[in-house]
């Protein structure tokens, strides 16, 4: 069963919320995972959201993605913290749970052996992800065999776009992946809820 997740909007200082929630789940010796938005290649909400956090409180919004069952357990440790606390229920701005997470990509390999590479990729999806909107397209020109890589003319050339649709652990994953190879774009996580 694939893990829900809650994404819950933090005020205060990076260090100390991020210090907290490992602190927390050491202190209660799970393994339960937590994703920062910023560092995980998600999407802010809106640009007016954007704004008001830019004009209000800089970087004192963090907006992290947690297991269902650890949102449950920050919430009641929080609960009995008093307002002088570094952390407390106050910190909590917003909670909603996750649905979905996806994202689009899309790639130009001008050389089989790059697009061999990014079929293999698209080909391994995990489990619980799939593949929505994929349009490639695959183009040879025997006229143009020989030229050169950087040439205006390709003998092959194979280019694509889609979307990735999953749960979000495996969307985050599955991402730096597909960004990690130098001919895919993959644009930011966007959070359904």
């Amino acid at each position: 069963m694939t893990e829900k997740y809650v994404e819950i909007v933090f005020e205060g200082h990076y260090n100390t919320v991020r210090g907290y929630l490992e602190g927390l789940r050491d202190g209660l010796g799970t393994s339960s995972k937590f994703f920062f938005s910023s560092e995980s290649g998600i999407a802010a909400e809106t640009l007016a959201e954007l704004i008001k956090e830019w004009i209000s409180l800089g970087q004192r919004l963090h907006h992290v993605i947690v297991e269902e069952n650890f949102c449950a357990k920050i919430r009641e440790v929080l609960s009995s913290k008093g307002t002088d606390a570094l952390v407390n229920l106050a910190s909590i701005k917003s909670s909603r749970m996750v649905r979905e997470a996806r994202f689009n990509f899309k790639f130009d390999a001008y050389a089989r052996k790059y697009a061999d590479e990014i079929k293999e990729l698209l080909d391994r999806l995990p489990e619980g992800v799939s593949l929505h909107n994929y349009l490639p397209e695959e183009k040879m020109n025997h006229s143009a065999e020989g030229v050169e890589l950087y040439a205006p003319a390709h003998d092959y050339i194979l280019r694509g776009e889609g979307t990735i649709i999953g749960s979000v652990e495996q969307i985050i994953s599955f991402r730096k992946l597909l960004d990690d190879h130098p001919l895919i774009e993959a644009d930011k996580i966007i959070l359904v809820f």
